[in-house]
């Protein structure tokens, strides 16, 4: 029985194929995304006389910018995202009461300093947020 020779038309499709797909790999896990999370607020560290906290939403949509393969990855990571919130830390520039309440920007800019960094783009929900202390 004769061998059979792999044809030279073969051969160039398959290194294109190959070609190709590594092509869309470096363009896909190159790219900036824009993609918006979920995460429960979690808060500890209360300030000083201060036994407990409720907040107005328990919910905050956050919105980032990510590569392609933290992008890719990010829905089988951990499904139940939480965002944690050092309530003396975040009150401690505001007059001492019992309600404080911060704007978007404000939390997005104390959750830049303490948790996100620079990845985090905006806090989309809710637009005003209230801590309740006890």
């Amino acid at each position: 029985m004769p061998k059979q020779k792999i044809k030279l038309p073969s051969i160039a499709f398959l290194t294109c194929l190959v070609v190709a797909a590594v092509s869309w790999g470096v363009v896909t896990f190159s790219k900036d995304y824009r993609v918006s999370y979920q995460f429960k607020i979690i808060c500890y560290n209360l300030p000083e006389g201060k036994r407990s906290v409720t907040v107005s939403d328990t919910m905050l949509t956050l919105t980032f910018n990510q590569k392609g393969l933290k992008y890719l990855s990010a829905p089988f990571t951990d499904k139940e995202k939480k965002v944690y919130i050092s309530v003396a830390e975040l009150t401690k520039n505001k007059k001492k009461v019992s309600v404080y309440t911060f704007t978007g920007k404000e939390m997005h800019d104390f959750l830049v300093q303490h948790n996100f960094g620079s990845e985090l783009v905006m806090v989309e929900a809710p637009e005003v947020i209230t801590f309740y202390l006890r």
